[in-house]
């Protein structure tokens, strides 16, 4: 968390010395869904995300800047028994459990945009960095958590739908991929983290 916080200060920085024409920002919500091995500990798809996008123009067609996001994902899962590792201690946990995923993504990334200016502007991108994965498992009053640091990379694609002068609607979609770092709780091979995410929010700048 204190990184994270750290790299919204230092973006906050950046964005006071810039002016409106160098750079454009988007705040967006984000619905997550998981994919691959991180289905076998949450299998819901989570609305309970959102992220910012500061991008400073290279031409007209090139940006590039900070990809900055949170999600989190919580299932509840009753009368099963759960594979574990936590540490050197391995097991199984019958009952009913709560797994919860916390995880932020702060990368560096940019994108190539068609179209002109005012134009409706589909686009591409590719951000890399770190993504983080807090794992915790609730079983009554037992609590496991584990969290860990992840190189990832993030291809996207999307659209920019002109509203006004200064503004515009950020349609995209991402994929996440954390690449395998420390354990898994949930008896997994390894602790990778990879899902999909739909982004909608406005972006203001020119």
């Amino acid at each position: 968390m204190k990184q994270f916080l750290l790299v919204l200060a230092v973006m906050a920085t950046m964005i006071s010395g810039a002016s409106a024409q160098d750079y454009y920002g988007s705040i967006y919500w984000s619905v997550a869904t998981p994919t691959g091995q991180f289905r076998s500990f949450v299998n819901e798809t989570s609305v309970a995300g959102f992220g910012v996008d500061v991008q400073w123009w290279a031409s007209d067609h090139i940006s590039g800047g900070l990809v900055l996001g949170y999600n989190l994902w919580s299932d509840v899962y009753r009368g099963v028994t759960q594979q574990f590792q936590y540490n050197e201690l391995a097991g199984a946990i019958n009952g009913t459990q709560v797994h919860t995923m916390n995880s932020f993504t702060m990368m560096l990334g940019g994108r190539y945009l068609f179209g002109g200016s005012r134009d409706v502007r589909p686009f591409v991108g590719l951000a890399a960095g770190t993504i983080t994965s807090s794992q915790v498992i609730d079983v009554s009053l037992v609590r496991f958590q584990e969290t860990n640091w992840h190189v990832g990379v993030a291809p996207s694609v999307g659209l920019l739908i002109p509203m006004s002068y200064n503004s515009m609607m950020d349609l995209s979609a991402r994929f996440s991929y954390a690449l395998p770092s420390g354990q898994a709780l949930y008896g997994a091979s390894e602790n990778s983290l990879t899902f999909w995410s739909i982004n909608a929010g406005f972006t203001f700048g020119n």
